[in-house]
């Protein structure tokens, strides 16, 4: 008979006293942690709203802000680049400042460290005890849509959360989207206009400006096309970039040298209260290292922690943005917010690029002045 020795097998080792109460309490949390749990929490202090998925926020040992895009979720926003100010933007963005503007939150990443503008991308949790995460409570009041082209873990979720708030006709979704519909049809956007042409195609209408022949299935492609550009450009940049598209003015004695329609025409600026000749606002950008005189009207201001900006236009990573240091303001007449915006302004300073970005500092209130 034939014996065959078997190994004996070394035991496992036990656990005592802490280490086992360590494995319980291992055990015990493991289920109830989110599939983003693998990747590390920071924390910050929340300085800033831009609007209603965006934050900036410093984090621990940081002299400066970074900018936090959540997760999941599309906000309305407050300078759309070509849709301009959106439904409910203004309400979301103050939802979400008062859920946590001033406050200590917690952060965590997803698959994603930044988006393409260099954003982190981040779950953001509301301190203890409330421990609410934003993003969801956003598409829980209505405030925001899941944002789902690209995947992210929490997207089941997310989905359930905007679906709850669509049924109860909250925030964007009330009246089922007939109140955003009142909202453009009382005046708060410029309609691209749709005609039935021959031939089974179509023709759209947009600013005196129309395209004739559009095939059926180019329909979106061609209405998003025109309101990007409307939105990335100036009016001249624009009547080009139109004409190139294939629009044409409706009305052809306005088309003139520099394109299609009445945008592309200038006017010579008056003589300038500030001294020297006046460069338009759209070409600041060519100027950099060099002092010039600009003219425009501001349509957009931000405040930041340390800085008030002034856009000539919602595209502000393409044209010049006017910069105010906060600590400066004192030294400018009233709130500067509410004077310059809406209102024509001659400014004279030297243009910088800022991170690709051109930008004018103005220092002195008398390098500024509202154009009557």
């Amino acid at each position: 008979m034939f014996f065959r020795r078997i190994k004996q097998e070394r035991p496992p080792p036990a656990f005592h006293g802490k280490g086992l109460a360590f494995l319980a309490v291992f055990f015990l949390l493991l289920p109830g942690l989110p599939a983003c749990s693998a990747f590390a929490a920071e924390t910050g202090i929340v300085t800033e709203v831009v609007d209603g998925d965006t934050l900036r926020v410093r984090t621990a040992g940081s002299a400066e802000a970074v900018t936090v895009r959540l997760i999941g979720i599309d906000a309305p926003e407050r300078s759309h680049p070509s849709l301009g100010k959106e439904f409910f933007s203004d309400e979301a963005a103050s939802h979400l400042a008062s859920l946590c503007r001033g406050k200590t939150v917690r952060m965590e990443k997803d698959a994603e460290e930044t988006d393409k503008y260099d954003r982190l991308l981040r779950y953001v949790f509301l301190p203890p005890p409330d421990g609410r995460l934003l993003n969801e409570e956003m598409l829980r009041a209505g405030m925001a849509r899941a944002y789902t082209r690209f995947p992210f873990s929490r997207k089941n979720a997310f989905l359930v959360a905007e679906g709850g708030a669509r049924r109860e006709g909250t925030g964007l979704w009330k009246d089922g989207r007939m109140a955003e519909a009142r909202w453009l049809v009382a005046g708060n956007a410029a309609p691209v206009e749709v005609f039935p042409s021959g031939g089974r195609t179509f023709a759209l209408a947009y600013k005196g400006l129309a395209k004739a022949g559009v095939e059926r299935g180019d329909l979106p492609k061609e209405i998003e096309g025109i309101l990007r550009l409307r939105g990335e450009f100036s009016d001249a940049e624009f009547a080009s970039k139109a004409r190139d598209r294939g629009f044409s003015p409706i009305d052809p004695s306005t088309a003139g040298p520099a394109g299609p329609g009445s945008p592309g025409q200038r006017t010579l600026p008056p003589t300038p209260a500030i001294g020297g000749a006046v460069i338009p606002w759209e070409e600041a950008h060519r100027h950099q290292g060099e002092e010039i005189v600009v003219e425009g009207t501001i349509v957009r201001t931000h405040r930041a922690e340390k800085v008030l900006y002034l856009n000539f236009h919602a595209n502000w990573k393409r044209y010049l943005t006017l910069v105010i240091l906060v600590k400066d303001l004192p030294l400018f007449p009233g709130n500067p917010e509410a004077t310059y915006k809406g209102k024509k302004v001659r400014v004279r300073g030297e243009v910088k690029l800022y991170k690709d970005r051109p930008e004018m500092a103005v220092r002195d209130p008398a390098n500024i002045s509202v154009v009557p």
